[in-house]
């Protein structure tokens, strides 16, 4: 390996982790956000928004510069592919932390009391599972760590489950409280962006292990049924 490329890929997953940082604490403002319902919090989370488009593109650049210039191979290769698409699952998980922040800003401005406004418990527990799961996520890719992505997978029921409770909590409060529809409609939509940034994560736990494993785990039908029963 010349000393070259090891600068390149230096600076590839230099920029990606950069990027990981950023898309990390969009997503934890943008859940104070929430949990505090901070319109002032939730317009930051927004204006940052820019920011990592722009990063997912300078390292999409680097990445096919990585290509063209050096034609890596192997691990090599997985390893400026990877980069790139987990690049593109962040800046996607930004978007979803702007989704949340625009909803905490509709939200205030609805001339709703926010003593009124009451999140479920359903619904900080996946907040709160997002983020760590993001932060898992990083931390394997940077450790090199196959098993957390494959945990991070399994986890990810975990958050699909919660969702599935605010459904129910909706139709409980349509019954019982129907004038309060429409913070709860889009409490239900916080919950959905939620539940798709742990979809994101995912895939970034599978990416990692394409570039570990050369093993791709995408559309596994059986893959959970397997991990399970090896636990």
């Amino acid at each position: 390996m010349t000393r070259h490329w090891i600068r390149q890929i230096e600076a590839v997953r230099s920029h990606l982790l950069s990027m990981g940082s950023h898309a990390e604490a969009q997503v934890s403002e943008a859940t104070r956000a929430l949990n505090d319902l901070d319109r002032e919090r939730a317009l930051d989370v927004i204006a940052e928004d820019d920011q990592l488009d722009e990063m997912d593109v300078a390292l999409e650049e680097e990445c096919l510069h990585s290509i063209a210039l050096f034609q890596p191979v192997a691990s090599d290769l997985r390893l400026i592919i990877s980069s790139m698409s987990v690049g593109h699952e962040l800046e996607r998980i930004g978007d979803l932390a702007v989704n949340i922040a625009e909803s905490v800003v509709r939200l205030r401005d609805g001339g709703i009391a926010t003593n009124q406004i009451v999140l479920p418990e359903c619904l900080k527990q996946a907040n709160q599972q997002a983020v760590e799961m993001l932060r898992k996520s990083l931390d394997a890719f940077i450790d090199r760590d196959a098993l957390t992505c494959r945990q991070l997978i399994l986890q990810d029921r975990e958050l699909d489950r919660l969702h599935r409770q605010i459904f129910q909590w909706l139709k409980d409060g349509i019954s019982n409280n129907p004038g309060d529809l429409d913070w709860m409609i889009e409490i239900t939509g916080i919950s959905k962006h939620i539940e798709r940034i742990a979809d994101h994560v995912t895939n970034i736990a599978e990416i990692v292990i394409y570039w570990i494993e050369g093993e791709i785990v995408r559309h596994r039908q059986s893959f959970d049924d397997n991990e399970e029963a090896a636990q």
